[in-house]
């Protein structure tokens, strides 16, 4: 039976953090994904990495000040993967403020950040409608421009890289692996997993057990028995994925009729708009017609759009559960009396020393590092100290790699708009690996092929993908792998004959 120092159950952002700085400080990890890899919550953020300029509005200011930190981190650590991009926030009478007091607002924000952004602007109407021409100037009395982060590729592809690097450093990460039960030891926990695709059955051993299971993590306290102070209230979030809405690359951010921020984001050559925020009781990725209909409404009437926007136009739909935490609620209240539209994505790390048992609760990408860290710590005080971390995040050195990438291709692509796609995604989603599937385009032309214009993704890369990074399913590959299933229509994907042709003969499941 093999035993580990710590076994992680979920692979979310939380999970892949955890095992990466784990890993990197010499212990033995276990990672375990009852689906795949950031197939729940992970899989359908705004893919935004902000310093929450709303929580701004709760007085959170210490969470403001450590979420623009975090940010400031990654930004360094992950230079082509997260770009700084501007925020247009279009002051209508949704607004909860006057223009001017945003822009007093949006100053603070950049202040608290220790100006990590680019200085925000403010725009009168006329300006606003100069600078955004979908500005319905009847409606708004100005704007304000403020910067933050956005992830170039998807959220989920984020994720794979600290597994991935996880792995690097020694992690036993398997996905489509249940944690079917748990039972605690004198020494430690015994753990019984079963692969979801072959339904075989095996037992390890770990000291530590850390529950990384997001929305679901009381589900899995329960089941093995922990008990904690923390609990967390759900809230959905969905958004709609529709052809381009603005001609230039910015995020454009409006509020809605309930006074929240919704924004119209940019993914590859497609926009995506959103996002709602309903309670729920139970994890669910259901995208009613009230969901749509409302995101449809609430950008109609926010921005003037040469047609309006029907379901028609809706090229995909993306729908998470967000855990927000509740910390330690005093003693007699009900969860109905806690007004969790002011609950914000803070995280609390709780940890059980009696079984050695940790709870990760809440979390969002932009303070995934800092998840990392304060775990490695918790570890430690339950005895298991590693030695002094390794490199666990971060971006390969670039120090001109992508334009001799480009060079090395340049005589096989001769379209340079594709070719710039091309090499920039390469080197974005693979660093060094990169010129391992370049390699692969030199022996085959044929398959640096786009799978689909507009989109710097080959048929090679993928390929890569499928054989590298534990690609069990065509959605693994198409949903969070890449984003083509989130920016291309699944009539476009079922009727690429060669990209079925590659699914179907590569993934067995």
């Amino acid at each position: 039976m093999t035993k580990f120092d710590v076994a992680i159950v979920g692979g979310g952002i939380n999970g892949a953090v955890s095992a990466a700085a784990l890993s990197a400080a010499g212990l033995s990890v276990l990672l375990l994904e009852k689906n795949d890899f950031a197939s729940q919550t992970s899989q359908e953020s705004s893919n935004m990495v902000w310093g929450g300029i709303k929580y701004l509005q709760t007085f959170e200011i210490p969470l403001v000040y450590k979420l623009c930190r975090s940010r400031s981190r990654l930004f360094e650590a992950f230079p082509t993967r997260i770009r700084q991009i501007g925020f247009f926030a279009v002051g209508d009478k949704n607004a909860p403020a006057a223009p001017l007091i945003t822009y007093a607002g949006a100053l603070l924000y950049w202040f608290i950040g220790l100006f990590g952004t680019k200085a925000p602007r403010y725009f009168g109407t006329k300006m606003a409608k100069q600078y955004e021409g979908l500005v319905d100037e009847t409606r708004v009395r100005g704007a304000v421009q403020y910067f933050d982060g956005l992830l170039n590729d998807n959220d989920a592809r984020f994720v794979w890289d600290f597994i991935n690097r996880a792995k690097q450093l020694g992690a036993d990460t398997r996905n489509y692996t249940e944690m079917v039960a748990a039972t605690r030891e004198t020494d430690g926990w015994l753990v019984e997993l079963q692969d979801q695709l072959t339904k075989q059955r095996s037992t390890v051993s770990a000291t530590v057990l850390i529950n990384a299971a997001g929305p679901e993590s009381a589900e899995l306290n329960q089941k093995i028995s922990v008990s904690t102070k923390n609990s967390l209230a759900l809230s959905k979030g969905i958004h709609l994925i529709v052809p381009k809405i603005t001609a230039d690359d910015r995020v454009i951010a409006v509020w809605d009729e309930d006074g929240r921020l919704f924004y119209v984001l940019p993914m590859h050559d497609r926009s995506v708009i959103g996002t709602t925020d309903t309670r729920v009781a139970a994890v669910t990725k259901e995208v009613t017609e009230a969901d749509r209909e409302f995101v449809l409404r609430n950008i109609n009437q926010a921005l003037k759009l040469a047609t309006p926007l029907t379901k028609a136009d809706i090229i995909a739909e993306r729908s998470g559960v967000r855990p927000l935490v509740i910390s330690s609620p005093k003693k007699g209240a009900k969860s109905q009396e806690i007004d969790w539209h002011k609950l914000s994505r803070k995280h609390e790390i709780e940890v059980d020393a009696q079984t050695k048992a940790i709870t990760i609760f809440g979390g969002k990408l932009t303070d995934c590092l800092n998840i990392g860290e304060e775990v490695l710590q918790a570890v430690s005080k339950l005895g298991l100290r590693g030695n002094k971390p390794a490199r666990w995040f971060g971006e390969d050195k670039m120090a001109g790699t992508a334009e001799r990438l480009r060079q090395l291709l340049s005589d096989i692509v001769k379209d340079s708009s594709y070719l710039n796609l091309l090499v920039d995604g390469l080197w974005r989603r693979h660093g060094e690996q990169a010129f391992e599937i370049a390699d692969l385009f030199l022996k085959n032309p044929d398959a640096a092929e786009p799978v689909f214009p507009g989109l710097g993704f080959s048929f090679g890369e993928l390929d890569f993908i499928i054989q590298n990074e534990q690609v069990k399913t065509a959605e693994d590959l198409l949903r969070r792998r890449t984003p083509i299933a989130l920016v291309r229509s699944d009539d476009e994907i079922a009727n690429n004959s060669r990209l079925q042709k590659l699914v179907h003969q590569r993934i067995s499941a």
